[in-house]
């Protein structure tokens, strides 16, 4: 089953603020003598905001009868559903762990091998953690 990530107020702020700097650069490209000043800050905006927006819209959560894979622009992995430990659901915007691959604050925390966690935020987390759940009883769930 193909999950995208939940999207929420706090993201869309985001790119509202990254295009108002944007748009504040531009103004001042235009108005200034010395343009060339403002080019360099324009492009590590312009080049943030590009890979952000690419992050924004390529990140899904695929379940499979033996793995979870994840992708969040470039960065892609994949968890065997047999290795996952625990889902613990999050409301909080500051999550404490090693990868967070979720555009929203309303998410789950997935606790797979000895140490390992990850962070994503499912559409509909109640359907993806009962399908993973399906696929491996072994999981705790804490909401």
């Amino acid at each position: 089953m193909h999950y995208k990530s939940e999207k929420t107020i706090f993201s869309y702020f985001v790119f509202i603020i990254l295009f108002g700097v944007f748009g504040i650069l531009i103004y001042a490209a235009i108005t200034s003598k010395e343009a060339i000043g403002v080019l360099i800050p324009m492009g590590i905006v312009l080049a943030i905001t590009s890979f952000l927006l690419y992050c924004f819209f390529k990140t899904n959560y695929i379940i499979s009868k033996t793995e979870l894979k994840y992708q969040c622009g470039n960065f892609k992995g994949e968890i065997p559903i047999d290795k996952i430990r625990k889902i613990e659901y999050n409301n909080s915007i500051f999550v404490a762990v090693t990868l967070k691959l979720g555009w929203s604050h309303k998410g789950i925390i997935i606790h797979y091998n000895k140490f390992d966690d990850l962070y994503i935020s499912p559409e509909n987390r109640d359907q993806f953690t009962f399908e993973l759940t399906q696929l491996n009883p072994d999981i705790i769930i804490k909401k």
